[in-house]
């Protein structure tokens, strides 16, 4: 089997930006679809991902690790990492159909037990008061879902040392938790807003509802400072969403820099290189819960490493962003009560519905 070409399809989501798919082709009439870090500005992945394509015209898309060796080798910046990130979930894609095998099945895992998820409700909320956000997690937990996370941080500026600068964000995180009751979860992300007292301010503040975990609350960059809040706050912390590639993780694990890792599928290098990084953080009893609030085929991607790594625990779902999110693909996404069951169709489990690409188009410029 070889590869004999790809192309890409974009489709504009919302004011948050556009979710863009590449689709490998090969000569055994077998194509297989991955979905890129996209958003807004995107156009540096874009072109990364289109030249590292045309390079592997010719080559045997099965041949997923020999690949991956070669465009890690290759990449330089960023950009690039995405764009392997992307390409690869394609290749195990293919796998899969050609072998007539659902990919957790070839990672050694199981559909036995549905897949927990969270609504990330950040996103589709663009009235962002604590009525705005309340409304939202209530219509979460309406359709089945018991763990709620938002990020009502997002407007202050860097290094804000005191809870009391953040007082509208925690009355936010105050009007969820009444809205979604006692009995279901919370999640805070607050996107490395705080200085370390800033950070035990705001651990402080919100201590009273219980919260699921305490994400990224100040810059990862600075590893004395995240150990120091860590051991100070009091609520799990979690974090690593921009770490790109196994090498990158060594710290987190070494230094025990968080409780919980949130590796994103996007980020860090694709499917063999998400397992490989959970496989390791479970070797020093770190829990996984992957990052990703993006499209169907991204969540696919995540669902199927968590069947296979037992120390998955949560998967983050892009909640309410568009009303027809579920019929982009065939079959359709399913997410019964908050929960995920994979089923045994072959490789990712799923294809882009083309009447609904058709309908949100976005014509991509690779100039």
């Amino acid at each position: 089997m070889k590869i004999t070409g790809h192309r890409f399809d974009a489709v504009h989501v919302n004011h948050r930006g556009d979710w863009v798919f590449i689709i490998v082709e090969t000569d055994a009439g077998i194509s297989g679809i991955g979905e890129m870090r996209s958003g807004k500005n995107y156009g540096d992945q874009l072109k990364s991902a289109d030249a590292m394509l045309k390079s592997l015209v010719g080559r045997d898309p099965r041949e997923i690790e020999s690949i991956y060796h070669d465009l890690h080798a290759q990449a330089k910046t960023k950009a690039d990492g995405f764009a392997i990130s992307g390409i690869e979930p394609a290749l195990w894609d293919i796998l899969g159909k050609h072998l007539n095998t659902p990919v957790f099945r070839l990672l050694g895992g199981s559909n036995a037990k549905p897949i927990r998820l969270y609504a990330n409700i950040n996103r589709a909320t663009t009235d962002r008061t604590p009525e705005g956000f309340a409304r939202n997690a209530a219509a979460a937990v309406e359709q089945g879902f018991s763990a709620v996370k938002l990020a009502p941080f997002d407007h202050l500026p860097r290094d804000v040392d005191r809870a009391a600068d953040a007082a509208d964000g925690i009355a936010c995180m105050e009007a969820v938790r009444e809205a979604i009751g006692p009995g279901n979860d919370l999640l805070v992300d607050c996107h490395n807003h705080f200085t370390v007292n800033g950070s035990l301010e705001i651990a402080d503040a919100l201590r009273p509802l219980n919260l699921y975990w305490f994400e990224q609350p100040t810059p990862e960059s600075n590893l004395e400072n995240c150990l120091e809040v860590k051991a100070k706050c009091g609520i799990t912390t979690a974090g690593g969403e921009q770490r790109m590639f196994r090498e990158d993780w060594t710290e987190v694990f070494e230094h025990r820099t968080m409780d919980i890792i949130m590796p994103d599928q996007t980020v860090t290098g694709g499917i063999s290189e998400l397992k490989t990084v959970a496989d390791a953080a479970a070797s020093w009893g770190i829990s996984t819960a992957p990052h990703g609030p993006f499209g169907p085929i991204t969540l696919a991607s995540h669902l199927h490493v968590m069947a296979s790594c037992p120390s998955s625990i949560i998967l983050e779902h892009g909640w309410g962003e568009i009303p027809w999110r579920a019929e982009l693909t065939g079959p359709a996404e399913v997410i019964e009560n908050g929960h995920v069951t994979l089923s045994e169709r072959p490789g990712l489990g799923f294809e882009l519905n083309p009447e609904l690409v058709e309908a949100h188009r976005v014509e991509l410029n690779l100039s």
